[in-house]
């Protein structure tokens, strides 16, 4: 007689089971984030009118012409927005401050006046996410708060190291580059408030030579 052949045991079963799936990573698209990034500005412009706590994700998906469900297809949150403006302005003013202050033909003055000149051309060309970068920093939470610190000190370190490196030149006078640092940060960061009024009548770089030209003389007569 032939020998019936037994059936594999649950535990044999379990062991050839195959893998669960995993969920296909979701990629974006140039269009995907060209949304999003027009959803940024125009929730920029909603915080500037209604002020961030006023502003609720169904004004932003009105404000678009979306529903509601498809705003959460690209921001699953309005802080998750806030960070994102967080992100492009400092990741912008990173950017421009590339060039090594301590090489020998670079010359210091002109670093800080670029760096002015990058600060006036984000609040001329995006006002409503720089306002929302020096008036919400508060209101991310976690990570994204830890993130966001993280970048604010080293755009800090890199001007520190700029006015430090003029200093070291003998390009500046002598004087304390983290007390100078501030001041230039208190300078031009404080422009969000009054520049994009007259953006269009003084360029970011005619400003930023007006206001360092200041800035690195000082008010007193020689």
């Amino acid at each position: 007689m032939p020998i019936a052949q037994k059936s594999a045991s649950p535990k044999a079963s379990s062991r050839t089971a195959l893998p669960a799936r995993r969920k296909p990573v979701r990629t974006t698209t140039p269009a995907h984030d060209e949304k999003r990034l027009e959803i940024i500005e125009r929730c920029a412009a909603l915080f500037d009118r209604v002020g961030y706590h006023g502003a609720t994700m169904q004004m932003l998906a009105d404000e678009m012409g979306l529903g509601k469900p498809t705003l959460y297809h690209y921001f699953p949150s309005k802080t998750s927005i806030l960070y994102e403006m967080h992100q492009l302005h400092i990741v912008s003013m990173i950017h421009g401050l590339e060039a090594d202050p301590e090489a020998k033909d670079i010359d210091a003055a002109s670093l800080l006046e670029e760096a002015c000149a990058s600060s006036l051309r984000q609040i001329a060309e995006h006002p409503g996410y720089v306002r929302a970068f020096m008036d919400h920093y508060t209101e991310l939470e976690g990570k994204q708060r830890t993130e966001i610190r993280k970048r604010r000190e080293e755009y800090l370190a890199r001007i520190n190291k700029i006015i430090s490196a003029g200093i070291a030149k003998g390009q500046f006078r002598k004087v304390d580059s983290e007390l100078a640092t501030l001041a230039f940060l208190g300078m031009t960061n404080w422009a969000y408030k009054w520049y994009p009024r007259i953006a269009d009548d003084h360029p970011p770089e005619k400003m930023a030579q007006m206001l360092c030209q200041i800035f690195l003389s000082g008010l007193n007569k020689a």
